[in-house]
Formats: C-alpha cells, structure tokens, sequence
C-alpha cells in the first residue's frame, strides 16, 4: 500500500523547471536514501510531499489519516519552551491520557465503584493503545543518546546553539506518531557516536523513511533503495548507496552504448532518405520518392534515447606554496580550556610537516576550541603550544563567518586580489561553479553548499600550506566532497580537522587523535571500535519478521545475455548490408528497366526490412532485461 503517491508532477521557480512529468510512489516498506546534486530540488521535493508546495501539474496523494513527520535543517521550535515541553507538545494523545489515566486512578481510590473501575480499565486500555507506559523510556533514550540528560529538560530552548536546537528537533521527531519519516541532513550536527546510533534506530525503526544526506556511511547503513534526482526527474536504484554507485555506472555506460546506436542508425536512415530523393528526381522515379516517405514515417516514430551527460568537474587545486618547516606545532605538557572547564591536560604530541590528523570526540569535547587553539584564537591555561616557521594557514570555518553577506560573489574574490582582472577573477570563480548571474548574487543569499563552495575558492586563493578545517563536509553535495577529498590528497601541506563524515575521515586522515581520558591522545583504533555502541534490540514482532533476501545476479545469466545481445547485432548489421546491396541495384538504370526485378527487389527489402524491425524489437527487450537485472 502506497502512503505517498505522486503521478505526472511538474514545479516550476520562475523559468527554472525543477521537475517534469515525476512519477513515484512511496510504501510501507520503504527506506530509500535522496540524492542529486545541491540545487537539483531534494528539498523541494519533501516540501512537495508535506504540501508546503503546491505542484502546477500532476497529482499527489497521501493515505487517508497517514501522518509525515519532516526534519528539516533549520529548527522550528518554539525558543520559550523547554525541551520536555517541546517534546510532548508533538503527543498531545500521550499528554490527554497521561491526565484521564490519572483522574480515573484518582476517581478510583476515594471510590471504588464499577463505574469508576470501569472508567478505569478504559483508560489504561487507550493509554496502553499508544505505548504511553513505555513513552517516557523511549523519551530518556532518544534525548540521552543525543546528549540531553535529564537535568537539561527543564531548560528553555532558547539557552541551546543551533546545532542542539536541530538535535532537540531531531528527537522531537522521532518521538511523534508517524506513518512516513522524512529527514533532511540528519547527521549535520551529530557526532560520530550519535550518528552510529541513528544508525541503529532506523534500521530497527519498522516504519518507513526517506533521507536526504550527503554521509555516504550513513546511507549504506540506513537505507535499501536510492532515489537520484537529475534531469528533472527521478531514477531509482536497488540497494545502498555503494551499490547504486556501480548501478549508476553500469546504467550510464549501457545507456551510452544505446544513444549511439540510435544516432547511428538515424545517420544511416537520414543518408537513405536523401539518396532515395536524389534518385527520384535524377530518374523521375515515384518508387523512390515513395520509399524516402516511408523511411521518413519510420525516422518520425523514433523515440530519441538521452545521451549520456558528462557531468563537469570543478577543479579543487590547491596550488604549491612556500614549504613549512618539518615541525608545524608541538605540544608539551598542554592545558587548554577555560578556568570552570578543562578541555584536556598533559597533551604531549607533535604535528610534523604533511601529516593528515582528524581530531575526534564528543559534541562538546573541546574540538572546535582546539582548532581556535592552533589559530592563535585562545591561548594555553598551561604548558607549551610551539607554532612552527613559515606557516601559511588556511582555515575553513563551517560557520563561514569570515565572509561579508554584503558583498556579492565577485566583489569577495576580487577583494582578496584587487589587483587582478575582471577576466582573470570570473575564470577563477567559474572553476568552482559561479558562472553567469551567480557571480552577481549577494554572499547573505547563497545557500550553504554555495557559501562553502565560494569559501573553498577564497582558501584555495591564498595559497596555504597548512589547512586546518572545521566540518569541511556539512552542506556539501556528495560530488563535491568527492572534488575536496581528491583535491586534499594532491594537497602537499599539512592538514588537521575536524569530521563526523567517516567515510571523508577513512579517506584523508593518516593520524587520528582523539579526546578521552581528560587528554588527546592519538589512536590507531578504526572509527567503529570508539564510537560504535551495542544495537538496540529489536522488538519481539521484529525478531519474528524474515529478513528480506538481497537480490543477487548470477554473473552467467549475464554473460549469457551479453551474448545473445551481440548476435542479435551481428545480425541486424548482416540483414542491413542486405539491404545496401539491394538498394544499390535501383542506382542501375538499366535496373529499373526490369520491371520483374524491380518488384522482387522491392518485396525482398520489404521483407528485409521487417524482419530488421523484429530484430530491433528482440534486441530492445534483451537489453531492457539487461538493465533491470542490473538495477
């Protein structure tokens, strides 16, 4: 049974279409992970599904009394109440039985009548209905796994940053009744350990779900479907995102190999056409004349294939600079913080020229304040920071507060080099996508993937040969962090930073140190041995279900269709050359005179012909077989 159903759905934002003739359903079972590029409209779909969009054509449905519980990245919650407040102002029917429970209870007490006790056994049946004796566990779990212990409930939201306003939002929306979960970058403000976490509780979640994320770990946990948003429309793929990775590919080449065949054979139609016509006119021949029409019909009915588009890479370089000495910082005996709050004591390591260090821990372990500890932004409480010779820093603030709102794209670029062309400061930006009217957009209206573009152009700029960056991921699409991570590893300085990403993390670091133990200390521990928690235990309806089987493709059934698709076109190529040798009988005046031979010819092109079509209709279905195996 379908919750959501969308049929023949086009959106337009002024003369931009963001989507044309979309069709797709979302059901009980699903788990499907949203991707595409920034802009390509993944958040103007979820708008589209909780009808804070209206499309200009097409239709959407939704179940009868289904509800749609939607993350979205920023936080709407009302900043005077307090996190209990906010959590249980979403289950008014826990709230309303909570209170008719306790009055029948009470009732109950002073006057143990059959009515009361009547009265009674009603409302433990609706309380139970709604799971209300489990709630107030189930509250503890979500708000302490993301780091709201109990004594902070009380406190009003408002005393919270925006990364915890998007966590209490987060838990307020897995605590609600749903029958549909819609999340836009969940995993933006967690730490590693909240997101393993996350991880568990969808998949032991038994309702169904679709993501917006750009954590590529995330989505292979989470989901068993991808939905890729590209050309103004919607493709979707079997599996986790590693999967459709390889499905992406083999469907691109496939689809590839099938344009050209098209625009091939369309060649060879187009140049029969006009041969046809030249021979009419030079014999006055209506045969001919008539054989051009007929082919012509043929070429109308043709559907074009899409070609294969190859996507535009943006190049990320960071370009050599001046070398820095083999000792960047060196840390002897360290304590940093501040006077109520240590962050870590007896820190005693050493940041050697092209190391590649992630710095980890919890939400609010001192990450970020260390960051500002290496950039001269705070100093030691104690002990020894030593910053090394010829240090050219480039720091990347996921906050990107050191870009003007007030200026436009091109003004924040050639602000950095007043001396440069107009020429040379346009060429520089198209590099990273601003191309055309984007360069004349004010930096306080980019959205975030953007302003982190533009302020990866700006570091980029000024030539560091020590980059310390803080979430370079967040708000990022997936194919530009693929653009930062090459650039990186070409990168021939030092890098220190901090990640929840762990598959940017598994890419880029070399060295991984870590808050524990009231210290940093460094770890040659994976990123699943520290952070990753025991998994919820499934309920007793989930332990009984079966585990869907993965669909597996058995390589020889392949192999064998590979084969059968290859003689089909050997012999649509041996009945073509047929077909060429009989045309080239009608250029023979002395042919046409041969009115026997000219009607056999014809019928035997005819004949010739069908049974090219035939071919072309048993190829079109071995490669369509083809494509669904591998999808």
């Amino acid at each position: 049974m379908s919750i959501v159903s969308l049929s023949g759905i086009s959106l337009d934002f002024g003369a931009q279409t963001i989507f044309d003739n979309m069709s797709f359903s979302l059901e009980n079972n699903s788990k499907i992970g949203l991707v595409g590029r920034n802009g390509c409209g993944k958040t103007t779909l979820f708008n589209l599904i909780t009808q804070k969009l209206r499309p200009e054509n097409g239709q959407l449905h939704i179940a009868k009394n289904a509800q749609i519980s939607y993350l979205t990245q920023e936080p709407e919650l009302n900043d005077s109440q307090s996190i209990e407040q906010s959590i249980l102002e979403s289950r008014a029917d826990y709230v309303q039985y909570s209170n008719d429970l306790q009055k029948a209870e009470e009732l109950l007490s002073k006057q143990n009548t059959q009515e009361n006790l009547d009265n009674y056994t009603k409302a433990v049946e609706r309380f139970e209905a709604i799971d209300g004796y489990n709630f107030r566990t189930q509250m503890k779990l979500v708000l302490t796994s993301l780091q709201f212990p109990v004594e902070l409930w009380s406190r009003a939201i408002k005393n919270f940053s925006g990364g915890e306003k998007t966590r209490i939002q987060l838990a307020k929306i897995l605590l609600q009744p749903f029958d549909l979960l819609l999340l836009d970058e969940p995993t933006n403000h967690l730490d590693i350990e909240m997101i393993y976490w996350l991880e568990n509780f969808l998949t032991n979640l038994g309702k169904p779900y679709m993501i917006i994320s750009h954590d590529r770990k995330f989505l292979d946990k989470t989901v068993t479907k991808i939905a890729e948003i590209e050309n103004k429309n919607i493709t979707w793929y079997r599996g986790n995102f590693s999967s459709y990775l390889k499905q992406r590919e083999e469907r691109k080449k496939l689809q590839a190999k099938l344009a050209d065949k098209q625009q091939k054979q369309v060649k060879k139609m187009e140049d029969q056409i006009k041969q046809y016509r030249i021979w009419g006119n030079a014999r006055d021949s209506e045969v001919m004349f008539k054989r051009a029409k007929e082919l012509e019909k043929r070429l109308n009915k043709i559907t074009p294939i899409e070609n294969v588009t190859h996507e535009k890479s943006l190049n990320l370089n960071f370009k050599d600079t001046k070398r820095s000495g083999n000792d960047v910082f060196v840390f002897q005996n360290l304590k940093f913080g501040f006077e109520n709050l240590i962050l870590a004591k007896n820190v005693n390591l050493r940041i050697n020229y092209q190391d590649r260090i992630a710095i980890l821990g919890k939400n609010g372990c001192g990450k970020s304040s260390f960051l500002k500890l290496l950039l001269g932004e705070m100093e030691p409480l104690e002990g020894i920071a030593k910053k090394g010779a010829s240090l050219q820093i480039g720091y990347y603030d996921q906050m990107h507060l050191k870009l003007d709102s007030k200026l436009t794209v091109k003004e924040t670029m050639w602000q950095m080099a007043p001396l440069e062309t107009r020429g040379y400061i346009l060429g520089y930006l198209a590099k990273y996508g601003f191309t055309g009217d984007d360069v004349e957009k004010k930096v306080g209206l980019l959205s975030g993937g953007e302003k982190a573009r533009l302020y990866l152009a700006k570091i980029i700029h000024e030539k560091p040969n020590f980059l310390i960056l803080d979430e370079p991921t967040n708000h990022l699409d997936i194919n530009m962090i693929s653009y930062l991570e090459n650039a990186l590893e070409n990168f021939s300085g030092t890098i220190v930073f901090v990640s929840h990403d762990r598959y940017f993390i598994e890419k880029i670091a070399k060295k991984k140190w870590i808050f524990q133990n009231n210290t940093i200390e460094e770890t040659d521990r994976n990123l699943d041995e520290l952070f990753f928690q025991k998994k919820i235990k499934p309920n007793k309806s989930e332990q009984t279900k079966k585990p869907q089987k993965e669909k597996k493709i058995n390589p020889y059934i392949l192999n064998k269709l590979q084969e059968k698709i290859e003689i089909t076109e050997a012999k649509i190529t041996e009945e073509n050359n047929k077909l060429d040798s009989l045309h080239t009988k009608f250029a023979d005046p002395d042919f046409l005179k041969k009115e026997k031979e000219v009607i056999t010819a014809n019928t035997q092109i005819k004949l010739i012909e069908d049974k090219i079509d035939n071919l072309k209709l048993e190829l079109d279905e071995l490669e369509t077989e083809f494509l669904e195996l591998t999808l």
